[in-house]
């Protein structure tokens, strides 16, 4: 045999397969019949989220976080920062440990606190460090009047200190022991992974909501979800 006698089909490398099209579970649809389901995936690369956790976050996830930026009212870098540090993959979170749920609705899934945008998570942290360290450069400042023998009132130029102290120094006091709060990024382990799938509050009231999102949208995107739940 010489060459020309091998056929084409014997002369071209082996060709790998072309990859076969996902399964399409949803569709995101605008008011006017847009398909956003393009832009709603792109905005998830662009946030760092399918990087941080490809394949293992729900689209229930992505669309709070796109429609949380689109508002104005959530900053998904906030909630991508404390995924990143659970993947091991960013710096080490500052706020507190993740947590696993106990009690129904969701019960059996865990939760990570991530610092949500505004006052009400600036008053939540202020109100909680004092609650935890009180007024420490205050209380120096009695200690050692009480050790001096002496009764000093706080003079008006300290008082500036002493509540920058109270606020931004007990934020910083939390922070340092990974204890800032803030609201919830829900997820799931399975298989030694996490599985990233909606976003909540404290608000024990609305976690029956967000199980019925879960149940309607994530079960049918990570099918071991379902037995996980039904077991809790």
């Amino acid at each position: 045999m010489n060459d020309n006698d091998i056929s084409a089909n014997e002369a071209d490398p082996v060709k790998p397969r072309p990859m076969e099209t996902p399964v399409k579970l949803f569709t995101v649809t605008a008011a006017n019949g847009e398909d956003m389901l393009p832009m709603v995936q792109e905005f998830a690369r662009f946030i760092g989220l399918e990087q941080a956790a490809p394949g293992r976050h729900s689209l229930l996830l992505v669309l709070a976080l796109f429609g949380g930026a689109q508002s104005g009212m959530l900053n998904p870098a906030k909630v991508v920062r404390e995924i990143c540090a659970l993947e091991g993959i960013g710096p080490p979170s500052k706020l507190k440990p993740p947590i696993q749920n106990k009690h129904p609705p969701l019960k059996g899934l865990w939760h990570k606190h991530y610092l949500e945008d505004g006052r009400r998570a600036m008053a939540s942290n202020i109100k909680k460090g004092l609650g935890r360290f009180g007024l420490p450069l205050m209380q120096q400042r009695a200690d050692d009047a009480a050790a001096a023998g002496i009764e000093r009132p706080v003079p008006l130029d300290e008082l500036d200190e002493i509540i920058t102290d109270g606020v931004y120094g007990n934020w910083m006091r939390l922070a340092a022991s990974e204890a800032l709060t803030g609201e919830w990024l829900v997820f799931a382990k399975y298989e030694g992974q996490n599985y990233y799938l909606a976003l909540a509050t404290h608000d024990s009231n609305t976690h029956d909501q967000v199980r019925q999102k879960i149940d309607a949208l994530c079960c049918e995107e990570f099918p071991f979800l379902a037995k996980l739940l039904a077991d809790a």
